[in-house]
């Protein structure tokens, strides 16, 4: 259940925890392609080539082909032996790490038996020839060696090149929207209906392995502007594991930055405890692994505010019942998740992969804008989540996956139904005398249905072939009456005083929710063609068709649109000896339409509101007089409102009335041109690695956005006439991404070094998201032209510039390395963090009427953000620098027949050297005064706020003061 976010900035916010979706995209597997050559370089037909690996269910055997290929697909990722063996030859093995959607490339030179060694040369996976897409891989053994306070997917995401932070603090790639990214689990697209980010609560002990895909992307990849986050779970073994982890925390173990006081840091330890199990239920045919997870945690804190009439002074409690004004609190959160997994080789061509997860948050005294403790909210999420895949290799030519996924989520929060209502102040924007919402309007449920197919043909014809053909389904249902608070009204007043509970009435808001269901459907087809011609020759060809249709409560369809989406690229090895690889690619990429706009037009998550005006505020001429101030229960009698008739409406959204879908709507799309070159080196005295390069630049078009003022009217219920918002494609809205990364990796002495360099410039006009407003677009057509007449420049309030998340300089540096000692082993790991200074605009607000005149709509609100000299993103905040560091210790304990247990200790210090680093000020300016001294007001002098520059009286403007974590358990 989300908050209604049409509000004009009153009710501004979505739940924190929201829904998933699941579309079965992307490969979760690797594959082995082989040759095996004699000591003149002829091709060896029918050598037997045996792969075994602990991730590996029995032994994978194959035989080389007349031209001495072989081929190993649908691999689980792992580290894998491979063997080969034929009469009369030298028998012959190599190790290699396999990662996920990653391909190895051998050559054997086998010679006969007593004869040299052979030489193997292998294409790293860093650095892989047979496929054209910017990835980088972390295995979560590795992540857990780095000063991380956790491993999540949007953790392990923002150590790669190209990625930052963005709108809201989520997860950016590559200048496209937080809600242009795919977050894949196991195959399952686990995004937040809303947001369309990460929605499902994930172990992090339960993860192998993730891969971030930012570029160059195949066609198997749809509904995605940004990149790929693509996780998988542990699958089991043979042999039985586990882990045991605590994970502690306590927020008066850190440092405090300026201005902060330490009375502010709760001595209160926070305690997450995972359990982890897998093994073998069937030796080689079926495994399984299981994970929980559970925290309990209660955090004091304060009702904050600043009431406009606080006879006790501000922060004060109410003295008769404890319930006013500063008074305080405890929040709980009790979190449980739960995962399973179940692998079962049907034979060594088809395997079976179930998994089923359950989550569930509940929250005690959740803070949505309280203003006392009576609006304090329970809230209460459960998902559960199940997904099938059906792996199999029909011939040594032919594979296919099949997936199928379904979910179903339940929101629910809100004030009681005591028969009370929430009290909103015109002053300090809170809520009083009962919670918003209603816990008892049935939640927010979000279920769907995913169904995934993908074949794959391997062929000769001028080289060789993997052709991969795809089809994606995706069905969406959105169940939410989203009640506004238990009694579907919610009262607007002034001057509210907590001591008498009296206040002065403005208005009524009064909600309608509907019931019924909506839905979005989402259809892909794809063909993608890798083909190697040569050594030193390989080709992506791909392409994708995408659909979406939206339907409302009725079944009628409210927009749908189809596209085309090519994905080209080449990748050539200069000496065939995988040393100097270059990349080019071309790719356009149909993004996700965002359920949260084809929705906007239906009563799920949008209740109709129609606002009434307080008698007294009418008869006052629109004032709040002293006299007018009346109790909390005389507020609440309805006839105190000029509701129904002609009386006037203060303001008025109807979903199924003044809301609008161009019903032929396209999906944004994205062109992306990227070039790299890589360089694999092994040099003696220095260590071996990689290092590389890549060049990308991104363009939208066809972005949504929603225009008013001059798009028609309709009538409301009392005969006024009221200007409709229309969603539709805007050909003036522009986002534009250009970036140059460097990243590398060197293993020299033990040590591992790795990091990256992004310069990168984000510019447009267009965010089309909040914090808590995602899909809200940016309204650039807006009102600006009114009835067919200019009455403003729109640059002024929509100009061109810096967009947020634009960083122009990022850098993420690491080490690590272990050190075996009596005791056990230490391993030490640090992290280097590096942002140049961010891009702020220089603002401040204008009136309506002083931007437009008197004759633009009150509908357009009371005032405007005004950009200076029409330019976003003009000013820059101070670049900020950290150092992380990690140490952790396994203690051997004692064995379990061959099994080693051992305990282990791990601290993570983010800002070790505790460096008071000041990286944002003050940028605010006076208001456009509303004298008529200045008659274009757009020009009237700017007037800097008193601490404009400076970080007084703020700890929020200097970056995290040292911080501790620490973690303790067993490992078998």
């Amino acid at each position: 259940m989300h908050l209604l976010n049409n509000r004009m900035g009153r009710i501004a916010a979505l739940l924190a925890v929201g829904g998933v979706v699941a579309m079965a995209q992307g490969t979760q597997t690797a594959n082995v392609t082989g040759t095996v050559v004699d000591g003149s370089g002829a091709p060896v037909a029918g050598v037997t080539v045996r792969l075994t690996s602990p991730a590996l269910q029995g032994v994978r055997t194959y035989s080389t082909d007349a031209t001495g290929k072989f081929i190993a697909r649908l691999l689980p990722p792992g580290f894998y032996t491979i063997t080969l063996t034929k009469d009369g030859m030298e028998t012959q093995k190599v190790q290699e790490q396999l990662g996920i959607d990653q391909t190895f490339s051998p050559r054997f030179t086998m010679v006969k038996t007593g004869a040299a060694v052979v030489e193997v040369v292998a294409a790293a996976p860093a650095v892989d020839k047979t496929d054209v897409k910017t990835a980088t891989n972390y295995r979560n053994d590795q992540v857990d060696e780095l000063p991380t306070n956790n491993r999540s997917m949007e953790t392990v995401a923002l150590l790669t090149p190209g990625v930052t932070t963005g709108v809201g603090g989520r997860v950016q790639i590559r200048g496209a929207m937080t809600s242009g990214n795919l977050y894949l689990l196991d195959g399952q697209n686990i995004a937040d209906n809303a947001y369309n980010n990460r929605g499902v609560s994930v172990i992090d002990d339960s993860i192998e392995e993730t891969q971030v895909v930012t570029g160059a992307m195949s066609a198997e990849y749809g509904d995605v502007e940004g990149g790929v986050i693509n996780s998988i779970t542990k699958s089991g073994g043979n042999e039985f594991s586990g882990s045991l982890r605590w994970e502690l925390n306590n927020p008066s173990w850190n440092a405090m930055q300026p201005f902060q006081s330490k009375a502010t840091l709760n001595n209160i330890l926070g305690e997450q405890k995972t359990l982890f199990l897998s093994g073998p239920i069937l030796k080689d045919k079926l495994w399984f692994a299981a994970s929980y997870f559970r925290t309990e945690l209660n955090t004091p804190n304060t009702i904050g505010g600043n009431l406009s009439s606080d006879p006790l002074g501000v922060g004060a409690a109410n003295p008769t019942d404890g319930t006013g004004f500063g008074a305080g609190y405890v929040q709980g959160r009790k979190d449980i998740r739960r995962q399973a997994k179940l692998t079962w080789s049907i034979n060594q061509d088809h395997t079976l992969v179930v998994a089923y997860m359950r989550n569930a948050i509940n929250d005690t005294n959740r803070n949505y804008s309280a203003g006392e403790l009576l609006a304090l909210v329970p809230q209460i999420s459960v998902s559960d989540f199940w997904n099938a895949t059906l792996r199999s290799a029909w011939t040594t030519n032919f594979t296919t996956e099949i997936r199928f996924g379904k979910k179903h989520q339940n929101l629910s929060a809100g004030g009681s139904p005591n028969g009370q209502s929430p009290i909103q102040s015109d002053d300090t924007a809170l809520f009083y005398n009962n919670g918003i919402f209603n816990n008892a309007d049935g939640g927010d449920n979000r279920d769907n249905r995913t169904y995934n197919l993908k074949a794959s043909l391997f062929w000769d014809a001028a080289g060789s072939h993997q052709t991969d053909f795809g089809i994606d389904y995706y069905e969406g249902i959105r169940r939410a009456r989203n009640e506004q608070s238990p009694t579907n009204l919610i009262f607007e007043a002034a001057g509210v005083d907590l001591t008498t509970r009296t206040a002065i009435p403005t208005a009524v808001w009064v909600f309608t929710s509907t019931a019924g269901e909506a839905k979005n459907y989402s259809y892909g087809l794809y063909a993608n063609d890798k083909w190697s011609v040569n050594q030193h020759w390989n080709f992506q060809l791909g392409l994708r068709w995408d659909k979406y249709k939206a339907e409302n409560e009725s079944g009628a369809r409210t927009a749908g649109a189809d596209g085309i989406s090519p994905r080209l690229g080449a990748t050539y090895d200069l000496f065939g000896d995988s040393k100097h690889i270059f990349k080019a690619s071309y790719a356009r990429y149909n993004a996700k339409v965002l359920e949260g706009i084809t929705n906007s037009v239906t009563g799920q998550g949008n209740p109709t509101e129609v606002d009434w005006y307080a008698n007294s505020f009418l008869a006052a001429g629109g004032d709040w007089l002293p006299a007018n101030r009346i109790s909390f229960a005389d507020i609440q009698n309805l006839a105190n409102y000029a509701i129904g008739g002609t009386n006037p409406i203060a303001y008025y959204n109807n979903p199924t009335l003044n809301v609008r879908l161009n019903d032929k709507m396209k999906a944004p799309t994205v062109d992306e041109i990227q070039g790299s070159y890589a360089y694999s080196f092994n040099w003696a005295g220095i260590g071996d690695g990689y290092v590389k390069v890549t060049g990308v630049y991104k363009n939208w078009k066809n972005l949504i956005d929603v225009t008013t003022g001059n798009q028609g009217t309709v009538t409301d219920p009392t005969g006024a006439t009221i200007y409709m918002n229309v969603w539709d494609n805007n050909s003036d809205a522009k986002r534009k991404y250009q970036g140059l990364e460097i990243e590398g990796q060197l293993n020299r002495n033990g040590w591992t070094y790795g990091g990256n360099v992004t310069w990168s410039k984000l510019q447009g006009n267009y965010e089309g998201e909040g914090t808590n407003t995602p899909g809200r677009g940016e309204s650039i057509n807006s009102w600006y032209i009114q009835n067919g007449v200019q009455l403003f420049d729109k640059n002024w309030i929509h100009p061109y510039g810096y967009l947020t998340g634009h960083d122009p300089l990022r850098m993420r540096l690491n080490a690590s390395k272990v050190f075996n000692n009596e005791f056990g082993k230490t391993t030490v790991g640090f992290i280097y963090r590096f942002d140049a200074g961010s891009h702020y605009s220089n603002t401040r607000t204008i009136s309506r009427t002083r931007l437009g005149g008197a004759t633009l709509s009150s509908q357009a609100g009371s005032s405007f953000t005004q950009y200076m000299d029409q330019e976003r993103g003009a000013g820059v905040y101070n670049a900020a620098a950290f150092l992380d560091l990690a140490i952790t210790h396994d203690f051997p304990l004692f064995k379990v027949g061959s099994k080693d247990v051992t305990a282990f200790g791990k601290v993570v210090i983010t800002n070790v050297l505790n460096h008071q680093q000041i990286v944002t000020f003050n940028t605010s300016y006076a208001s456009v005064p509303t004298s008529y001294a200045y008659p274009n007001a757009v020009n009237a002098p700017w007037v800097q706020g008193s601490l404009f520059g400076t970080a007084l009286n703020s700890s929020g403007y200097y970056g995290q003061a040292r911080n501790i974590v620490a973690s303790a358990g067993f490992r078998f």
